[in-house]
């Protein structure tokens, strides 16, 4: 038994007995009032031997409470020592593709000592112990109230956060305040397509425990109250831990699993249910293109697409007294039903020129939230049938092969200026806004797919072209765009790129993409470092392995071959139907032949060339 235990059953024996000399007191007063006179006096000597009983254990408890609160205090002291001085280290956060980016968080030993004591002082049997003097709520509260660094109050958010998923007994407002520190601390690395932060491991964890229908409500009124970068945090975090749909969309299941969703969306419903199935469908949306492989939405029985477009449009025209929290997710669904975040054109819907209107709006309308905006400028981006600027060619890989001198700068590919001079003239209006950095980044993007290049994009442009949290397609369209911009501004930045420090993290390898862009531009001092031996275009190549298609067939002339392909980004779903189809093909219509042998299976030739040249293992 514990020294605490031993302590807690000494104190309630004292008390029993205690309690029992108060109960033979009081029975002998009762009998002195109706004894007789010889019997009083016997009876007062009994009730006094009483009092001096009770007076002597009760200065025993008093002696052990005291001995015991000097420890509470001592304990007290150490703790809120602890609080003062709090040891913070760098945790590295691995996102794939992205790079390696850190995050702080408060030292182990630390953690260990704080939890360890949260967690004792948070237990309800043991509050008789306690005595009051400390609780949980106390530590977590002097936690949480003293002024911080920004990197002090993110590690101790994240480590309130983890020690609400162990569930302590704790006050409501302590709850609450927990969670709201939380929230006020999310920064854009959270609320990821899955959990890579402390904070996201930590609200995962709440979301799962007693306390997760409290999180769910606190963050969705946060959405709702919140505009503009904090509601984009907040509602990243939400749509990534409190929705939840059992099922990915398909074709089969998607009128049963949208047509309730889109019920909720009435005026008859109240914000919050609102919000929430805007939510849910977001998740609908989004799940199938991040989880299989980049699945677009172009499955939807055409009745089911043209209803969910006009009830999501019809949400963003009645929102007006919501703090447009309804419009705003309601125009993140769209962003996800159309892929407006990449750079395809949206073909299955056909968007009317007055559901554009309304997105135009949106766009130049600032009562709305500056991610809406976006959004809306992102969407309006790609509802066309005509291609996108990136899309139109593969214009990395034509500059690599000008940087290897196998076509002369002039032959490069020549832009088609998509015809979108209302959505081109309503971004503009945009980019001009006062934005946060994200959302503007977003709208430069817009206005480069619409072929729109005027220096305000270039500042945004090159966040995104030099950001390794973005992935490489996003990188290879900023750093397109800014190419066709082209001023001096982009030459001295992809100058400084070219020439600056190597970073052996860099899996993007910003110093050729400097380089390649500085051909785009048609660069001459960049043009005389240009090399004859494919060096480019192998590099190429080399970062470009998941675009590599493997394919046995026959030539034309009968004979089985194997084949190492590289087909374009824009033209790979067509590629892939076409061989489903059985139909002929020219391979070299879809892009380049990189590697190929006769025979079933790629001979021990072909392999060791692969290996040699581009660094694939086959």
């Amino acid at each position: 038994m514990s020294a605490d235990n031993r302590r807690h059953r000494i104190l309630s024996d004292l008390e029993e007995t205690k309690t029992s000399w108060e109960e033979k007191r009081a029975y002998l007063e009762k009998e002195l009032v109706i004894s007789s006179v010889d019997q009083k006096f016997a009876l007062r000597k009994k009730i006094q031997e009483c009092e001096q009983e009770i007076a002597r254990i009760a200065k025993n408890i008093e002696s052990i409470k005291k001995e015991h609160q000097q420890k509470n205090l001592d304990i007290l002291d150490s703790l809120f020592q602890k609080v003062h001085d709090i040891p913070i280290v760098d945790r590295p956060i691995e996102i794939v593709d992205m790079g390696q980016k850190s995050e702080p968080m408060v030292a182990a030993h630390w953690q260990e000592f704080m939890r360890l004591w949260i967690s004792k002082l948070g237990q309800k049997n043991n509050q008789a112990e306690y005595l009051g003097l400390v609780t949980a709520d106390d530590v977590i509260l002097r936690l949480l109230s003293a002024n911080r660094s920004p990197k002090e109050a993110r590690a101790l958010s994240s480590f309130a956060m983890q020690c609400l998923a162990t569930q302590p007994d704790l006050k409501e407002e302590t709850v609450h305040l927990v969670i709201e520190k939380a929230i006020e601390n999310l920064n854009e690395l959270d609320g990821l397509n899955k959990p890579h932060t402390l904070i996201d491991e930590a609200f995962s964890s709440v979301m799962q425990s007693s306390f997760g229908q409290i999180l769910h409500e606190r963050l969705l009124e946060s959405y709702i109250q919140n505009r503009d970068a904090n509601r984009n945090k907040i509602g990243a975090i939400f749509s990534n831990i409190a929705i939840t749909n059992s099922e990915i969309l398909n074709a089969r299941n998607a009128t049963q699993i949208l047509t309730p969703l889109l019920e909720k969306l009435t005026i008859f419903c109240s914000v919050e249910e609102r919000v929430n199935a805007a939510f849910h469908l977001v998740e609908a949306f989004y799940r199938p293109q991040v989880q299989k492989n980049s699945t677009r939405i172009d499955f939807l029985p055409n009745l089911l697409l043209r209803k969910v477009a006009k009830v999501l449009l019809t949400c963003v025209q009645q929102d007006t007294g919501s703090n447009y929290a309804v419009s705003t997710t309601a125009i993140w669904a769209i962003s996800w039903l159309t892929s407006a975040r990449t750079y395809y054109s949206h073909t299955p819907y056909t968007f009317a020129d007055e559901e554009l209107e309304i997105l135009r709006q949106v766009v130049i309308n600032d009562k709305h939230d500056a991610f809406a905006r976006s959004w809306s400028a992102l969407i309006l981006s790609v509802c066309s049938p005509e291609k996108t600027v990136f899309a139109q060619a593969d214009w990395i890989y034509e500059w690599a092969i000008v940087a290897d001198g196998s076509k002369p700068q002039k032959n490069l590919p020549k832009i088609s200026y998509p015809n979108r001079p209302k959505d081109i003239e309503a971004i503009k209006s945009l980019i001009f806004s006062h934005l946060p950095s994200r959302a503007k980044r977003q709208t430069a993007i817009a206005l480069g797919r619409l072929g729109c290049f005027i220096p305000e994009m270039i500042d945004p442009l090159l966040q995104v072209f030099q950001d390794a949290m973005y992935s490489r397609d996003d990188r290879d369209e900023a750093l397109v765009y800014l190419v066709f911009t082209g001023n001096s501004q982009v030459v001295s930045a992809l100058t400084y790129g070219l020439n600056g420090p190597k970073d052996n993290t860099d899996k993007y390898d910003l110093p050729e993409r400097c380089f390649l862009g500085l051909i785009g531009i048609g660069n001459v001092d960049a043009l005389k470092q240009k090399n004859n031996r494919h060096m480019h275009e192998n590099k190429f190549f080399t970062e470009r392995g998941d675009l590599i298609h493997k394919l046995k067939a026959k030539d034309s002339t009968g004979r089985w071959a194997y084949y190492f392909i590289y087909v374009r980004p824009t033209l790979e779903q067509e590629f892939t139907k076409t061989l489903e189809s059985n139909q002929s093909i020219n391979i070299e219509d879809y892009g380049k032949v990189i590697g190929s042998c006769y025979g079933e299976e790629p001979n021990d030739e072909l392999k060791a060339f692969l290996k040699d040249k581009y660094g694939f293992d086959v």
